[in-house]
């Protein structure tokens, strides 16, 4: 009554293979773009996180008041997660974003992806990329500790 698992005459691949095989690689994908999403600040029904796993203090030798992370912008009630890479001034308080998606929240599905060339914007004291900034650097101080207690 069991099932005979052999390849009886041929080379063809039984097809449970080939669902588990593109079923594993669904599964591998979706982990090799896992995120550290941080909650940060909200807005009313606007949420704003910080992918921990992007953030880098003075990219490519930049001072390090230069910070680049992706920044996350929930609008729950739209059913939509706007994904933005930043690189952040914070001694100027100026923001540049250089790449946005746009995906349906709730399965993440990409409706837009694209490269943005503006100029940087300015930010002030209450706004959430005011907060977003203050979190980059108080994670970068915080890995700092945990590195000096492991030694």
């Amino acid at each position: 009554m069991g099932h005979d698992y052999k390849n009886k005459g041929g080379g063809s691949v039984p097809k449970r293979i080939i669902v588990l095989a593109a079923g594993l690689m669904l599964l591998f994908s979706s982990l090799c773009h896992a995120e550290d999403m941080r909650f940060v600040d909200a807005n009313g029904t606007t949420g704003y996180y910080v992918d921990a796993d992007t953030v880098v203090i003075g990219p490519n030798g930049a001072h390090p008041n230069i910070s680049r992370a992706t920044v996350a912008v929930v609008k729950a009630r739209a059913n939509r997660r706007y994904l933005y890479q930043i690189q952040f001034d914070r001694g100027l308080y100026t923001y540049q974003i250089f790449h946005t998606t746009v995906q349906v929240y709730d399965t993440k599905k990409v409706l837009e992806s694209r490269p943005v060339q503006e100029a940087p914007q300015g930010y002030g004291a209450t706004s959430p990329m005011s907060a977003v900034v203050a979190f980059i650097y108080e994670l970068q101080a915080e890995k700092a500790r945990q590195a000096a207690r492991s030694y």
